[in-house]
């Protein structure tokens, strides 16, 4: 008879097996949506829902990346949004809140990039485990937590060196695209 040490070896060994089982599964997904054109094209080929081929590309970190263009205003409740040419905190107040967040992907987001036209404008780091303020209202949006100013360049590349996108970087918006979310590993960008 197996003693509990052996067996909660072999758990340990099978648990380690499915992570690498996983890790490949993501990266041969991505690679697979990449080559069929985008994430519709390869559900389709695949028979599968979208969403549930999103699942199985995504690792544990991502990257929320908005589209959006040049321009910026006040809405009806007076948030900015937008481009706003103001200081750090006045861009963190339009670009945090308010997105449709699943609650699932809220822990796994760890930057928000965004994309003015067709270019990576800013880098913000975004805290999981800090408070996901729900829009009043009861809409279902949230505000990210954003750090206090954009990552630098260097501090990207030194807290991801896998992710592939940086400030400055071209990134064309695809009609009817205003979000994605990317793999920190690099493997979308």
């Amino acid at each position: 008879m197996n003693s509990l040490d052996d067996l909660q070896a072999r758990l340990h060994a099978l648990d380690m097996k499915e992570e690498e089982i996983h890790q490949q599964r993501a990266a041969v997904m991505r690679a697979y949506v990449q080559a069929a054109g985008g994430l519709g094209e390869a559900a389709a080929l695949l028979r599968l829902h979208p969403t549930t081929v999103v699942q199985i590309q995504r690792l544990g970190e991502i990257a929320m990346v908005i589209y959006r263009n040049e321009g910026g205003g006040v809405d009806a409740e007076g948030r900015l949004f937008g481009e706003t040419g103001g200081n750090d905190d006045t861009q963190r107040d339009a670009d945090g809140p308010y997105w449709r967040v699943a609650k699932a992907s809220r822990p796994k987001i760890r930057l928000l990039v965004i994309v003015v036209a067709g270019e990576v404008r800013r880098i913000w780091p975004v805290d999981p485990s800090d408070a996901w303020v729900e829009q009043p209202g009861g809409s279902g949006k949230v505000a990210l937590p954003l750090g206090e100013h954009p990552l630098k360049p260097e501090e990207v590349r030194a807290l991801y060196p896998d992710f592939g996108i940086a400030v400055g970087d071209q990134r064309p918006m695809r009609q009817g695209l205003l979000r994605e979310y990317v793999p920190l590993d690099g493997g979308l960008s």
